[in-house]
């Protein structure tokens, strides 16, 4: 999609967030942050709300079909 519509002037990106401190985290999250996730912490809800609002603004302008992980580290 990204290459289809830059032509167009629109961007498509993707934000991928892992382990993020809300009310929808399963039983077992404490182990998967403490084995898996080399930050040792789950992200706050406003780390992933940075990242969509970057997309938003001019700063990102010539972000194009690219995909943010914001997992701690989880899947380097």
């Amino acid at each position: 999609m990204a290459a289809d519509f830059a032509p167009r002037g629109v961007r498509v990106n993707a934000i991928s967030p892992g382990e993020i401190d809300t009310s929808i985290l399963s039983p077992g999250t404490d182990k998967i942050v403490q084995e898996q996730i080399p930050m040792r912490r789950l992200g706050r809800p406003e780390e992933v709300a940075q990242a969509i609002y970057f997309l938003c603004t001019e700063a990102s302008s010539y972000v194009n079909g690219a995909e943010i992980h914001i997992n701690g580290g989880q899947h380097v």
